[in-house]
């Protein structure tokens, strides 16, 4: 099952969900919210890729990647508790790794741009512990869906076989897309009878298999905490 499939079955069997939910439910409005959030993004880096990184370059682990994330929610809320929500959301983060043990012949650091870029479409179920009149409303939830990546590697390098150490350029890419799944815990305040302020963290789980350039390198892991805030606005 290619990657696409799998993640439309995951939108398929989220509204499922949320029909055999809403069935449950009386009668009535159902409301509709648009949150837009933005936050930071610190990759955990607890793979092959990030290992190797950190053992021969300073400032080569995930967490040096850390930088702002955006994104768009759309929430159908199926009751006073629970709520369908569709997520989309960017990320980019970017270091610049050296060589720890060793300089050029004029004793510089040999280093590159690290770039990861990270795109995701996901859908989850969300529970708000207090109905949807509350002045404090907290919620947790949890969901899957695609996460699509690209990782460069831009400048300097060495190369160790054979002897003696050479330097060299180079500009690296691999990309893909894998499956993963989130949870998530926050609150709402809201404000008026159509918006809201709300404050929540994220914890993404993925990873894949490093292809293109970087094929030797094993897996790469791009899970991560995403901890953002933002405005809603229910219609």
């Amino acid at each position: 099952m290619s990657k696409h499939v799998t993640f439309a079955v995951v939108l398929f069997g989220s509204a499922l969900a949320a029909a055999a939910v809403q069935a449950q439910v009386p009668s009535g409005p159902i409301e509709q919210s648009v949150r837009l959030r933005l936050g930071s993004f610190r990759p955990e880096g607890d793979s092959q890729y990030w290992q190797d990184k950190e053992a021969d370059f300073t400032g080569g682990k995930g967490s040096d990647l850390e930088d702002a994330i955006g994104g768009i929610d759309y929430q159908v809320e199926l009751g006073d508790h629970l709520g369908l929500m569709f997520s989309g959301s960017t990320y980019q983060g970017q270091a610049d790794p050296s060589y720890r043990d060793f300089t050029d012949s004029r004793g510089g650091e040999v280093s590159h741009t690290a770039t990861l870029d990270i795109a995701s479409l996901t859908a989850g179920l969300v529970f708000h512990l207090t109905g949807r009149n509350a002045a404090f409303r907290p919620y947790v939830g949890a969901g899957g869906g695609l996460y699509a990546w690209r990782l460069e590697e831009d400048g300097r390098f060495i190369d160790f076989t054979p002897p003696p150490p050479t330097i060299f350029r180079a500009d690296s890419v691999a990309e893909g897309e894998a499956y993963g799944y989130y949870g998530l815990a926050g609150f709402e305040v809201p404000v008026g009878r159509s918006w809201s302020f709300f404050a929540e963290g994220r914890w993404h789980q993925v990873d894949d298999e490093l292809g293109d350039d970087f094929a030797t390198f094993g897996t790469i892991d791009l899970s991560g905490r995403d901890v953002s805030a933002g405005v809603s606005y229910r219609f």
